[in-house]
């Protein structure tokens, strides 16, 4: 394709910049005798205006604030807290600007009956306005006293908006500034405005300290009355909970309980022990004989030596037997003798039972008895500790109460001390004087100043409207704003939102507008190239979403319908090819052949609606850009171009990445795709740029989503009458 250094046109690089300062220049020329007219008609409006105007004079007085006051006591802070702060200077300065200190001057002064303010004044079309429509009533046809109230707020509005109030920094000095036509006046307003300033504040001190006072003897009252309400209702809880020393009560309680859970504690481990040889001893309808087993029952005394005599007597019983025969009387005796100690144990068993029965008994009722003593103490001292709350609480109500009295007290006597004592809230530290000199004329200045900002007013105008047209417009603007040929405009079709063109609308009889654009734009690109046939065409554009792929598709549809094309996906970051002609993408493509997995044929998807070839993009690769410019893939170009009459690379915007930079120096032409006022001229230049950067001038626009039907938007030589003539 063809070649082209940076320096190669004077006139293209002046282009290629974020504002066209020529363009503009040429827009305010093509526009200078509105520009001219706009400016003389002003400063003919100016001159006008500016004879009427009168010689103003201008009188200053300076206002002190808080001068020579005294600070007496505390009760001041009431109303004179933060009066060192800028919040109260400037509070103060808006006084100042109140209607009431206006109101003030103008009674003080009878401003009512003054020359100046008795000249009828002319009315504004804003009033005209109100009056016509009945909005507002004319004051001609008002009452006299109704007249003399509206000229009375009349003048109380002039003077509150008139008079300019300006603190000094760092100071507690205000300037009162006042202009009039009237020497006398514009020194006697500031003068009074700081008269009126200061009896306003000495009202206002007055009706605090009066208000102060007042309300701290009502409060006073009602404090007293709660702190006797508190002590009463103190005492009378002390009487009726018959509450002597509430310290001492509720240490005995606290003893009483601690001493009766360690008899709890001491009958419980008793009434464990008799429990267990109660549980053992208690069985009914048993021999006596059985509880002989029990370490209990064979350790008791009186079982122990019954046991003996059981013992003793069988011995008896065993050497008799050796000598007399079971008649014998002797061994009778001695059988006798050996019942009779059997018996005595057996009856020694069942009072030892009995006892132990009786034992458990007296200790189970001890158990229960300071089980139920225990909590009449825990009752007891929780009672004591209710009534030591309430006595707290009644107690810190009294303490309140008697604080919240003796400090009004306090506040009530020093209020009343120094009600009789006001100083001044401020005094004039220097009074206006009657000006001798009228303020300096600047009637020339105006004037001038008119001219100037007029002109710069208009061609203002000029230049932001020239400013505000955003993009790319008409095919003028192809020429004038990036000079380069216009190949083709493709309109732009009604979709629903988040609808996508459908893939074949070239093929889509109901889109005959369509199809006649791109069939338009193959014959801009064929014809563009009649001595040297482009058989490898780069498409791109200046940023995502301009529709390059769209052209790059319905392109290659429309050349197949002449020739054998491929369209390749170049686009390895955010391919789309692939997708819009439902690849898989797990299908191997450009990346996969530059990488050396797979041969051009495995990679070469057949479209047989539109009959043109494709080859998708393939795996991403971490690095497209260093696929892209291999020798492998100027290879692979060279091969495809002796099996294809025409290559069509879809290529990733040129401000995006810089892939289409390395393709573009082994391709025979670029087509730009610029998205009609959508995409900034700044953004277009930019594009363009890197391309002529690299010495690849791009061989035309291609002008997509065009509103056909604004006929007033394009000349007719572009197609101006074309959507009639495509139905």
């Amino acid at each position: 394709m063809e070649k082209y250094t940076n320096n190669s046109e004077e006139g293209e690089s002046s282009q290629v910049g974020n504002i066209d300062l020529v363009a503009l220049f040429f827009a305010v020329y093509e526009r200078k005798w509105f520009i001219i007219a706009f400016a003389i008609l002003m400063t003919v409006v100016a001159y006008f205006s500016v004879q009427n105007i009168r010689d103003r004079y201008q009188a200053t007085a300076t206002l002190l604030l808080g001068g020579n006051q005294a600070n007496l006591v505390s009760i001041r802070d009431v109303y004179e807290a933060g009066a060192q702060r800028r919040e109260f200077l400037m509070t103060q300065v808006e006084m100042l600007r109140s209607r009431g200190i206006a109101e003030r001057v103008v009674d003080d002064l009878d401003l009512v009956n003054h020359e100046i303010f008795n000249q009828a004044p002319k009315p504004s079309l804003k009033s005209n306005i109100k009056s016509l429509i009945g909005i507002e009533t004319s004051i001609q046809n008002a009452d006299p006293a109704e007249k003399a109230r509206i000229q009375r707020e009349r003048i109380i509005n002039i003077i509150a908006k008139n008079i300019k109030v300006s603190p000094v920094r760092n100071t507690k000095l205000i300037k009162l500034s006042y202009e009039s036509y009237s020497p006398s006046l514009a020194a006697a307003i500031p003068n009074a405005v700081a008269r009126a300033y200061i009896a306003e504040q000495q009202t206002v001190r007055s009706d605090v300290t009066e208000k102060a006072t007042s309300w701290l003897s009502e409060r006073l009252e009602s404090l007293r009355d709660r702190l006797e309400q508190s002590e009463h209702a103190l005492n009378q809880f002390q009487q009726q909970a018959d509450l002597v020393d509430l310290q001492g009560v509720r240490g005995l309680a606290s003893q009483e309980l601690n001493e009766t859970m360690q008899q709890l504690l001491e009958a419980k481990r008793e009434l464990k022990d008799v429990r267990l040889l109660y549980n053992q001893v208690r069985q009914k309808d048993v021999p006596e004989e059985t509880f002989l087993s029990q370490p209990e029952v064979l350790n008791h005394p009186l079982i122990q030596a019954a046991s003996q005599s059981v013992t003793n007597a069988q011995l008896g019983v065993t050497e008799l037997a050796r000598r007399y025969g079971p008649k014998h009387p002797t061994m009778l005796a001695a059988q006798d003798e050996l019942e009779s100690a059997r018996a005595q144990v057996r009856t020694e068993i069942r009072k030892l039972v009995a006892s132990i029965e009786v034992d458990y008994e007296q200790a189970s009722q001890k158990v229960y008895a300071l089980e139920a003593e225990l909590s009449g103490a825990k009752s007891s001292l929780q009672n004591v500790a209710q009534k030591e709350i309430r006595y707290d609480e009644l107690k810190r109500e009294v303490e309140v109460n008697r604080q919240l009295y003796n400090t009004f007290l306090t506040r009530f006597k020093e209020t009343r001390e120094v009600s009789d004592y006001e100083t001044a809230a401020a005094r004039v530290a220097d009074p206006a004087v009657i000006p001798r000199r009228p303020l300096a004329s600047k009637k020339q200045l105006l004037i001038l100043f008119a001219l100037f900002a007029s002109a710069g007013l208009g061609a203002g105008i000029v230049i932001l409207l020239d400013l505000l047209k955003s993009g790319i417009r008409d095919p003028q603007d192809v020429g004038r704003k990036i000079g380069l040929p216009l190949l083709g405009m493709v309109p732009e079709l009604s979709l629903k939102k988040d609808e996508r063109l459908d893939l074949y609308t070239y093929f889509d009889s109901s889109q005959p507008q369509f199809s006649e654009a791109i069939r338009s734009l193959r014959t801009g690109v064929v014809l563009s190239r009649m001595d040297d046939k482009a058989d490898v065409i780069c498409v791109t554009s200046s940023a995502p979403s301009e529709g390059k792929t769209t052209i790059s598709t319905n392109l290659s549809f429309s050349l197949g319908q002449l020739e054998k094309v491929l369209l390749i996906d170049a686009d390895m970051r955010r391919p789309s090819v692939g997708r819009r002609f439902s690849v898989a993408p797990s299908r191997p493509g450009l990346a996969d052949i530059l990488s050396g997995r797979f041969t051009v044929n495995e990679c070469v998807v057949k479209d047989e609606r539109s009959g043109i070839d494709i080859i998708p993009a393939g795996i991403r690769p971490e690095d497209p850009q260093r696929l892209l410019g291999s020798s492998q893939f100027q290879k692979l170009i060279k091969e495809l171009r002796g099996k294809y009459d025409r290559i069509i690379i879809d290529t990733p915007p040129v401000q995006a990445v810089s892939d289409v930079l390395v393709i573009s120096k082994i391709v025979c032409s670029v087509l730009y795709v610029v998205r009609a006022e959508d995409t900034r001229i700044g953004v277009i230049r930019a594009g363009i740029s890197r391309l002529l950067n690299l010495g690849v001038k791009p061989e035309g626009v291609i002008l997509n989503s065009v509103v056909m039907k604004r006929r007033g938007a394009y000349s007719d030589q572009y197609y101006g009458h074309y959507p009639d003539y495509a139905h």
